[in-house]
């Protein structure tokens, strides 16, 4: 080989090693309107936000999760909560030290900790992954494709989708062809309070096409602190509306705290009503949810119910 075409081996192979070394090791993700630049294929992760983990888990990339909140994990997501993952606190209040110590190359958040998210972003790089309710599917269609995209598992995740919408299509057909109609309330405290318009209620009525018993309107305002005044359900409350499902999630039971009665509504009156009161997983409902695992869960729970 003469010295000409040594030399332009050489060159070649010095330019082919440039371009290799510019190749940016962080990615733009743009979820819900917010555009972060993450690392790609991070080695470690916290996960704040259960609906995220399930989805990472479902990816087949939990072992990058190196610590959660883990005194309230929810009962499906139980393989997380050991020893070698590190517990981030309440989850309100971030252990902000406990996650620094893990030297983290991710941060995922979601509604809970958004207060926190400039603290945190000192730390590393922080994507918030709440679940819109007005788009329940399409914004955990949304985080399923941006975790995907992070961990290089985008083939996985559309054979998920794929699957996610026949499950969808199924339920639907089965609500539609369904006479029965439901209410959503939530238990707190004591006191169980219809939502209808939230982001449980949404997937209910609003994906899976059970019938509201009660229509979406404009709750009356409370005057004296600028809010909806709650609507409460108890044994009045079903005679007067007699709906055929009271969907309750129990955010009292989710949280650690005492749960909903046992005869919180009077049977005589439930029978009466022909009203059948279907428990949700509480924290699975509360706690998680838009993730790619929990809406398969979520979807069961209502679909069962309506067999």
């Amino acid at each position: 080989m003469n010295n000409k075409k040594k030399l332009l081996l050489s060159s070649i192979a010095v330019i082919v090693l440039g371009l290799t070394g510019c190749q940016s090791s962080t990615m733009n993700i743009t979820a819900d309107d917010q555009t972060v630049v993450v690392p790609k294929a991070p080695k470690k992760v916290v996960v704040m936000n259960y609906g995220a983990l399930d989805t990472l888990d479902a990816l087949g990339k939990g072992s990058i999760v190196t610590a959660i909140p883990r005194s309230v994990t929810p009962s499906y997501l139980q393989q997380f909560n050991k020893a070698s993952i590190v517990d981030t606190g309440n989850m309100k209040e971030p252990d902000t030290n406990a996650i620094k110590q893990t030297k983290p190359d991710l941060i995922i958040i979601d509604g809970r900790q958004a207060s926190k998210t400039e603290d945190l972003s000192k730390i590393a790089p922080v994507i918030n992954l709440s679940v819109d309710a007005k788009n329940y599917v399409a914004s955990t269609k949304n985080h399923i494709q941006a975790l995907a995209k992070i961990t290089g598992t985008e083939s996985k995740a559309d054979n998920i989708i794929q699957a996610l919408d026949k499950k969808i299509q199924s339920a639907q057909t089965l609500a539609q062809a369904s006479a029965k109609k439901a209410i959503v309330a939530i238990h707190n405290d004591g006191k169980m309070i219809l939502i209808n318009s939230s982001s449980s209620a949404a997937l209910i009525h609003d994906v899976l096409d059970v019938k509201r018993a009660v229509p979406v309107t404009v709750m009356p305002a409370n005057n004296l602190i600028g809010k909806p005044k709650p609507i409460f359900v108890d044994d009045n409350y079903i005679k007067s509306v007699k709906p055929d499902i009271i969907f309750v999630v129990d955010r009292s039971k989710a949280i650690g705290n005492q749960g909903m009665a046992e005869h919180f509504f009077s049977q005589k009156v439930l029978n009466k009503s022909k009203t059948q009161v279907v428990y949700l997983t509480p924290d699975l409902w509360y706690l998680s949810g838009g993730g790619a695992e929990s809406i398969n869960r979520q979807i069961d729970e209502v679909t069962n119910a309506l067999k």
